[in-house]
This record gives C-alpha cells, sequence and structure tokens, in this order.
C-alpha cells in the first residue's frame, strides 16, 4: 500500500489545500480503529480527506491513495440517515466533538454499521485546523481478549486527546500573551496618535498664518486679472459644455438604434413563443390522457413511477401555460383582468388537481381552505398557485406539501410550505431568475430549464402581488404571494 502521509500531501497540493504536519501519525498508524483526518472545510461539497490509516483500508477496503482528496460522503450509501449526517455537520459548526452511528458501505459494495467519534484539532491561534474522526466497527468481536485489545487502543486515544488539549491549553495562552502584547501596542499606538494629532495642530496653525500672508500679497493681483480669468473659465466650459451635448447627442442616436433593434429582436422572440407553446399544448394534453389511463392499469409497485410521469407532465403544462401567458403579456395580446375573486374554490381546484401526483410518489398534500375573497386575475394567479405547487412537488422528497393563507390586516398571503432540500440566502434572489436551477449547475436539460419561478416572479410584477421566500437549508422552504382582499362593493375593473 502507498505511503499514506506522501500520499495526503501529494493530494493536498493538486486540491489547493496547505497541508500541515501532523506529528501523531506513527501512533495513529498502530490504532485498531480506523483514523480520518480532513481539512476544517464544512460547506459544501465538505471537507477533504488529508490522512488515513492502515485501519481504515482494513475496515473500508480503500486504500489511502483512493482516499485522500475526497470528501468523507463518499463512505455513505443510501440508507446512511441524512438528518444524522446534519447533525454531524451543526455540532461541528459550534466548535463541538461529534459522536455518532451511520450505516457506511465498503469499496466491495458491503455494508456495514460504523460509530464515529469526531474532534477538531485546535491550532495555535485557536481556530479549528483539523477534524480528526475515530471510526469502529460496531460488529466487530467483542470477546475477552477484543475488549482488552479495545480497552488499550482507548487509552491510546486518551492520551492523544489529553496531547491535543495540552496543546490547546497552549495555544490558548499564547493568545492571552499575544493579546496582552496587542493591548501594549494598541496603548502606545493611541499615545502616538494624539502626539501627532498636536503636531498636525500645530502645522495647521502655521499654515493658516501663511495662506493669510499669501492672499494679502495677492489680492491685489488678483483683483486686476479676476474679469479676465472669468471670461476664460466661461469660455472654457461653454466650449466643453458643447462638446458634451454633441457626444451626448450621438450616443442617443446610437442608443435609439439599438434600443429600436432589441424591440424588433424581442418582438420576434415574443412572436416565436407564443406560437411554439401553442403549438406544444396538443401534444402535453394528449399525454395527460394517456398517463390517466396508464394510471388505472398500474400496479402498486408502479404506482411511484406513475407518480414520478404525473408530477413530470403537471409541471410540463403547467409551464407551457405560463410561457404562453407571459408571451402575451409582453406581446401586448392579453391584460390583466383584475376582480373579486374567491380563494377557497382556486385552492381546492388545485389541490385535487395534484393530489394524485403527490399520493403516488408518497408525499402529503395539504390546502388549508379559506373564505377570503380577494382582487386578481383568475387565470395568472391560477399559474401563479400552480408553478409554486408544482415546484414544492418537484424538490419535495419526503414529508408534507401544504398551502394555506395568513390575513395580513387588508392583504392575504398564500402561502406553499415544502420539505425539500431548503436554498441558502445567498441564492435566493437568483432562483427567481430564468434558467436558474440551484441543483443542476451543469444545465441537464432533462431535470427542465428552470423557468417555472421566473414566470412566476414576471406574473407577480405584473398583477403587482408581492413573491416571498423564506427557506431553511435541509429542513425545508415556504413560497408566498401577498395580494388584496375585495372591499365590499368593489366591482370589476382592467389594468
Amino acid at each position: 500500500m502507498p505511503d499514506a502521509r506522501g500520499s495526503k500531501e501529494e493530494k493536498a497540493a493538486a486540491s489547493g489545500v496547505k497541508a500541515r504536519p501532523l506529528i501523531v501519525q506513527p501512533l495513529w498508524d498502530r490504532l485498531d480503529q480506523a483514523v480520518i483526518v480532513t481539512d476544517c472545510n464544512l460547506d459544501a461539497p465538505g471537507p477533504t480527506i488529508l490522512y488515513v490509516n492502515r485501519a481504515f483500508t482494513a475496515l473500508t477496503g480503500y486504500r489511502a491513495d483512493e482516499a485522500i482528496g475526497r470528501s468523507p460522503r463518499f463512505l455513505q450509501c443510501p440508507r446512511t440517515d441524512p438528518v444524522v449526517a446534519a447533525t454531524i455537520r451543526q455540532e461541528l459548526l459550534e466548535g463541538e466533538f461529534a459522536r455518532c452511528t451511520l450505516v457506511n458501505r465498503r469499496k466491495d459494495g458491503t455494508e456495514y454499521l460504523c460509530s464515529l467519534v469526531i474532534t477538531p484539532l485546535v491550532g495555535p491561534r485557536g481556530d479549528t485546523e483539523h477534524f480528526i474522526c475515530v471510526a469502529e466497527n460496531l460488529k466487530e468481536d467483542r470477546t475477552p481478549e477484543a475488549m482488552k485489545r479495545l480497552s488499550a487502543e482507548l487509552e491510546q486515544a486518551q492520551t492523544l486527546i489529553e496531547d491535543m488539549e495540552r496543546r490547546q491549553s497552549e495555544a490558548e495562552e499564547e493568545i492571552d500573551r499575544q493579546r496582552r502584547d496587542l493591548a501594549i501596542v494598541t496603548e502606545r499606538y493611541r499615545d502616538s496618535l494624539a502626539q501627532l494629532d498636536a503636531i498636525q495642530e500645530r502645522l495647521a496653525i502655521r499654515e493658516n498664518a501663511l495662506e493669510r500672508s499669501g492672499r494679502e500679497i495677492d489680492r491685489s493681483d488678483f483683483e486686476l486679472h479676476a474679469s479676465l480669468e472669468e471670461l476664460r473659465a466661461m469660455d472654457e466650459e461653454l466650449r466643453a459644455t458643447l462638446e458634451q451635448m454633441e457626444e451626448a447627442n450621438i450616443q442617443l442616436g446610437l442608443t435609439n438604434e439599438e434600443l429600436r433593434r432589441l424591440q424588433a429582436a424581442d418582438a420576434d422572440k415574443l412572436q416565436l413563443l407564443a406560437s411554439a407553446s401553442h403549438d406544444l399544448r396538443q401534444p402535453v394534453m394528449s399525454m395527460g390522457l394517456f398517463l390517466d389511463v396508464l394510471r388505472n392499469r398500474l400496479g402498486e409497485a408502479e404506482r411511484p413511477i406513475m407518480g414520478g410521469l404525473l408530477a413530470a407532465h403537471l409541471s410540463i403544462r403547467t409551464l407551457l401555460e405560463g410561457m404562453l401567458d407571459t408571451a402575451r403579456l409582453d406581446a401586448g395580446a392579453m391584460e390583466p383582468i383584475i376582480e373579486p375573486l374567491p380563494i377557497a374554490l382556486m385552492l381546492e381546484m388545485i389541490h385535487g388537481e395534484f393530489l394524485p401526483q403527490a399520493e403516488m410518489r408518497g408525499l402529503r398534500f395539504r390546502a388549508v381552505s379559506s373564505g377570503a375573497i380577494v382582487l386578481s386575475d383568475a387565470q395568472l394567479l391560477e399559474r401563479i398557485l400552480r408553478n409554486l405547487v408544482a415546484n414544492a412537488l418537484k424538490y419535495a422528497v419526503s414529508g408534507t406539501i401544504l398551502m394555506g393563507c395568513r390575513r395580513c390586516r387588508d392583504h392575504l398571503r398564500i402561502e406553499v410550505w415544502d420539505t425539500g432540500p431548503g436554498i441558502p440566502e445567498a441564492s435566493q434572489k437568483s432562483i427567481f431568475e430564468e434558467f436558474r436551477q440551484l441543483d443542476n449547475p451543469g444545465r441537464d436539460q432533462a431535470r427542465g430549464v428552470g423557468l417555472g419561478l421566473a414566470i412566476v416572479a414576471r406574473l407577480s410584477r405584473r398583477l403587482g402581488h408581492e413573491i416571498g421566500l423564506r427557506s431553511w437549508p435541509g429542513r425545508g422552504s415556504v413560497f408566498s404571494i401577498t395580494l388584496p382582499l375585495a372591499q365590499p362593493g368593489k366591482r370589476r375593473r382592467r389594468r
């Protein structure tokens, strides 16, 4: 087997990770438990393995050169509990050690129950530099001889932990010393600033005296030449203004020409989009009829697959209808009709349409009814809600999708909750842009093109409704749309 430390340094150099000498590697190579040393990066795609001992190869079947440079996640299997993995990351972010049990997979494909203890390694500055993971197969022999050997290994591990604690204590002492030195330097710096302020004040007094003398000397000459300089300045300013106006006129002409070209190109694109969307409606509707017939002929084993097909068909139909409506709005062929709408009927219709697809995928879909009456366009508001529910159905693997309403004074907020992967705060604005999918960086067309939420944003702007998003990565998201409540006696109007 290649030298683990050499492989680690080569992998670290290739991946840009600055390797630090691990002075306890000989001790780890003599341990019977698997030891994994990673860097301290907890952001996706996770930490990188810098070192593994011989026991790691015996436990997993992977050599050191096959593991170094990769994320420990490659050991996980479909039965690995993602909640436990998320808990490990949270505990390490809080600077604590993590202890857990996971189902991992060896190189030969067999699965094993693994007990993990992960401890941060703190450097001289008090920052976490590495993570050390000690892994043990829970199905190992528990004979007295094995227990004695494990006891000896535990003592070795405790010795290692004590050494780490000693190093951490020394680091804390070094930090305290540096803080005291910094306080002394800061005090000296403040004294220097005070002295500098005093010197600058004296210099300012001398400069003021010199300026007064200079003004008295130059006053006569300035008064003689003031009129001439003023005329010259006015002439220069007028010449510069004329040049700016000429450049502005040239730029305005170029801008107008470019605007006309873009408007013509946009008109062609809108016409093409409207025609293509209209032509695609017929095969999509036919697909829905075929899927409805096929659903009644499949058994229970095929229900998840059928649920995915129905959800994909409903997503395609929702997307096409939204694209067609958006194209009509942009082309001026359709204007929103704002009128009082009972929201209960619309929620019931959307719930009944998406419920079979959710049940076939093993999801719960609930809709909480409301007796509120809102002001909006019925067709466009339905497009928005269908896109939000289709988006939730697409990303929720398990759990519940909830659609309900909240009153906010003279407005109503319709919310769609899901238990999907969640959205990082830095990406919450970009997901409403065209062709943006957070889980599809490779632009795989089989997974859609990222237009559903962009259509929601554009239709909401045309209706004057506010779109909201709250999300918790790893737990789920809630999309909302806020629209005004209808006042008594409010009559239908066009926008």
